[in-house]
């Protein structure tokens, strides 16, 4: 159990947690939270990403959608009202682009329109709860009741709204009724630029409003009740749904804990065929191959005679009969005899044996490309289990349920993004293997006595996938960001961080050139040992393109830019 508290755990159970104890503290506020919206004091739109209201283009108009209170998932509700469904807007307001005006200008135009109405239904409401004098609403127990599937009659405190002419406009108002606590109010001006964006008539579309208006605030009435005749139901709602989440987590924790030991598992055995090589990387295939047949071979020949030494202390020799060698030690014999004058032959012998060796070393690199897939697979499937229960947690409170729309547009876009990168990543990697595979093997052709293409394959492979690995992280951080809402220039714009990214930026460059120049020319693979100079001198245990690891006599890890590289002593014995 303790080990499954790990931090990014622990954090998970904190965000949760703070999340819904922040929700359950809010004041009442539909449509907007005060302060997810900055001022304007220029021509400039400053919305912030999460803001619904903001404007865009919709044909010739500039349009803003409304989220009043919009919890109606049921596909019919009743005969009084439309058809909605959640994260849909009740309202859409539009403004027309003057000549002189800029896009700025009239985004700004109809955002500030759809927040006044937000405000003004916010008003209306309030006022119901202070100043009402009907009777209360019975108690309901039944938990059926509040489900938001249910279809549910209007609340009894659901004021009026009526269509009328205003300063010959056409308007949907609230009357006055004193019951309420409400004096008339204008809601929202119809005009003949929104009846157009919405496809119906003035009349028609002041109708629709109307109707969805009043459903709004009988909806936010019935939630407001909840509140009282149920207080702990949320925090129930928001307990369950964050242990469900948790033990989804932990499920899938205990899966990507089988693939890390697989995964750590084959990278062990890379490094076991990587140190083997790097004993003598450039020991002849043919000398092995030779010693290790006459091994064979010599420990299946007979003995003819032996020494035997009697008790009395006096060396007698005695010879013992064998018999004559059977089929399969003349058959080894020959092989023998034929492998040593044939060169030929030899030289066929170590081609196979090198291309089993990198086939074999290929498929355990393959076998680990897809290891890693399937650990980064089940990291984004974490974040998407941990990012719809926030999206849940945040429509159960209806001070942030706008804010569900948000969560879940951009967590669908983003988890689409990082597969997608994920598994270019990692097609790279199989590529690059392959590749590197078939190279090492057309040189291993070429010059079957070195296996120093083979050491070469395993340095490239490892220096190209973090290579593939660092691009699409970098632009699926950019595209987040971007996606979010956020601008990325903006955000490297600060003085302090765009001095900051030149100087490292300008750094990392030349550390890639350099470890691209170190790469092609061959200066030196992972296993040579090497004298970089001013101390610096060990075997080469890690390296890409940006620096060069190497462990000393003393075991120390030095870690060197590749920038810092002006020339190489390679003490290990090469053959190109």
């Amino acid at each position: 159990m303790k080990k499954f508290f790990n931090p990014t755990t622990k954090f998970i159970v904190l965000a949760i947690l703070s999340l819904t104890l922040t929700l359950s503290w809010i004041p009442n506020s539909f449509g907007q939270i005060p302060g997810f919206t900055l001022p304007s004091n220029n021509q400039q739109t400053q919305s912030l990403p999460w803001a619904l209201n903001q404007a865009y283009p919709c044909g010739k108009f500039w349009c803003s959608d409304i989220y009043i209170y919009d919890f109606d998932i049921t596909t019919k509700t009743s005969v009084l009202t439309p058809q909605l469904s959640i994260l849909t807007p009740e309202l859409t307001v539009t403004a027309l682009k003057e000549p002189n005006q800029s896009k700025a200008e009239v985004g700004e135009k109809v955002e500030q329109r759809a927040e006044l109405v937000q405000r003004v239904f916010q008003q209306i409401f309030e006022a119901i709860l202070i100043g009402k004098t009907t009777p209360e609403v019975p108690h309901i127990p039944e938990w059926q009741f509040w489900l938001p599937t249910t279809v549910k009659a209007l609340h009894p405190w659901t004021p009026k709204i009526a269509v009328g002419i205003q300063n010959q406009q056409t308007v949907v108002y609230v009357p006055a009724q004193p019951e309420l606590g409400l004096a008339q109010q204008t809601i929202v001006t119809v005009t003949n630029f929104d009846a157009k964006v919405n496809g119906t008539t003035k009349e028609e579309l002041a109708s629709a409003w109307q109707t969805r208006i009043r459903l709004s605030l009988s909806n936010a009435l019935w939630g407001e009740e909840l509140n009282v005749q149920h207080p702990s139901w949320r925090w129930r709602i928001s307990g369950a749904i964050m242990g469900v989440t948790l033990g989804l987590i932990w499920l899938i924790h205990l899966i990507r804990s089988f693939f890390r030991k697989w995964n750590h598992q084959l990278r062990r055995r890379l490094e076991e065929f990587t140190d083997a090589l790097a004993v003598n990387p450039e020991a002849t295939s043919s000398e092995n191959l030779e010693q290790n047949l006459t091994e064979i071979l010599d420990a299946s020949e007979p003995i003819e005679s032996k020494i035997s030494e009697p008790n009395d202390g006096s060396v007698e020799p005695v010879t013992t009969k064998v018999p004559s060698p059977s089929l399969p030690t003349k058959l080894f014999n020959l092989i023998k005899q034929q492998a040593r004058k044939n060169n030929w032959l030899t030289s066929k012998f170590n081609i196979s044996q090198s291309k089993r060796f990198l086939q074999h070393q290929t498929l355990i690199k393959q076998k680990r490309n897809v290891c890693q897939l399937f650990l980064s697979l089940m990291l984004i499937l974490e974040v998407l289990i941990l990012a719809l229960s926030l999206t849940i947690v945040v429509l159960v409170f209806p001070q942030t349920r706008f804010l569900s729309v948000y969560l879940l547009q951009k967590t669908v876009i983003l988890i689409l993004l990082w597969t997608g990168l994920t598994l270019v990543d990692k097609l790279g990697d199989f590529a690059v293997d392959y590749g590197l595979n078939s190279w090492a093997t057309e040189g291993q052709l070429v010059n079957p006595a070195a296996n120093r293409y083979t050491l070469r394959a395993n340095t490239y492979s490892k220096v190209l996938k973090r290579g593939t690995t660092f691009f699409t992280t970098t632009l699926g951080i950019y595209l987040s960001i971007w996606l979010l809402g956020f601008n990325p220039a903006v955000l490297a714009g600060a003085g302090l961080i765009a001095v900051a990214v030149a100087f490292l930026s300008r750094s990392l460059l030349e550390d890639a050139i350099s470890g691209i120049m170190i790469l092609s020319t061959d200066r030196y693979a992972l296993g040579d040992v090497v004298d970089l100079g001013g101390g610096m001198a060990g075997a080469v245990e890690e390296m890409n393109l940006f620096i060069t690891c190497l462990r000393n006599l003393d075991g120390q890890l030095i870690s060197i830019p590749n920038r810092k590289i002006e020339f190489v002593i390679n003490l290990s014995g090469r053959q190109n």
